[in-house]
């Protein structure tokens, strides 16, 4: 699941929830730029050893969330004025210092997060502009270099929907892996609804994935109820419907060959943690636990599939 270290209160049902229930987690926020590097020659590692910590003592995998993204920028990044070969070295430092930091404690990483458009092109990222579309092979190579240990994925959102922008990442992966770059998985990010995509969707997806024959995470999956942002309440049926949705997806994912699963990641631990409530302003319910971190029909998907 996806954690915050500002809610692990010792005693607190997210903590007991995040302990007890999960062995896996991801860093929602602790890993990013923003929180990591402040500064060009700072970096702030408190709130991400806190987090390295309690899994170490849970006996959790972490898997690190992300490397080089196009968002939670410091300003200092964001304005950096540096020519070609100082942005390069910019992106090295950056990847390698904190690859270095947490080897041995990371088991995998997000490297590159969300490069693509939905057309299929390259987002035109602060990277992409200073660095070329060379940006991500190098991002791959650097932190192979600092961690030779690691898995290094590449993640995305909508490629269970967009089979335009699907068709352009596998492309850029399987090309990538041709040079010998050090690719090993795929994020499916999976912030679905139960109203979309439609089941023939996700399996079309998770096909076309499987034959890459890449590691594959659905790394971000939360199943909203409310994606019209209506005035709904969380009842029984549409309750039935989440569980029934994740049913199908949990199954896709255990008809992968074993070698292929690298894991299935909850964004958050209960509703109320959801990112869901506060992006889009709206209520919804998308997480296994609810508002008082009481198991729901989805929970009882997994336990008792």
């Amino acid at each position: 699941m996806a954690l915050r270290t500002n809610k692990l209160y010792p005693g607190s049902p997210y903590q007991e929830l995040a302990a007890g229930q999960f062995n896996s987690v991801t860093p929602e926020y602790e890993f990013k730029p923003d929180a990591l590097h402040p500064a060009p020659a700072a970096y702030e590692w408190a709130a991400a050893d806190a987090l390295a910590d309690f899994c170490r003592q849970h006996n959790q995998r972490l898997h690190g969330h992300t490397l080089i993204w196009h968002q939670a920028l410091p300003r200092w990044i964001t304005e950096f004025a540096g020519s070609q070969a100082e942005w390069d070295a910019l992106l090295k430092d950056h990847i390698q210092t904190v690859c270095r930091h947490f080897r041995g404690q990371v088991s995998s990483w997000d490297v590159v997060n969300e490069a693509f458009e939905a057309d299929g092109t390259l987002r035109s990222t602060i990277w992409l502009r200073h660095l070329g579309s060379g940006y991500l092979e190098k991002a791959f190579r650097y932190a192979h270099e600092a961690d030779p240990d690691a898995l290094l994925f590449y993640n995305d959102y909508d490629l269970e929907s967009n089979p335009v922008k699907r068709r352009a990442v596998l492309s850029w992966l399987q090309a990538m892996r041709q040079r010998g770059v050090p690719v090993h998985g795929l994020g499916l990010q999976l912030h679905i609804s139960i109203r979309h995509p439609e089941n023939s969707q996700l399996t079309e997806a998770v096909q076309a994935a499987r034959q890459t024959g890449l590691r594959l995470h659905f790394s971000e999956v939360d199943v909203a109820i409310n994606p019209l942002n209506q005035a709904v309440e969380p009842t029984p049926e549409l309750l039935q419907r989440q569980a029934d949705k994740l049913r199908f997806l949990v199954g896709l994912y255990q008809q992968l060959p074993r070698a292929q699963q690298h894991g299935i990641t909850f964004w958050g631990v209960a509703d109320p943690d959801s990112w869901i409530r506060s992006y889009f302003h709206r209520a919804d319910y998308p997480l296994l636990f609810d508002d008082n971190y009481q198991p729901k029909p989805a929970y009882c998907t997994l336990v008792r599939p």
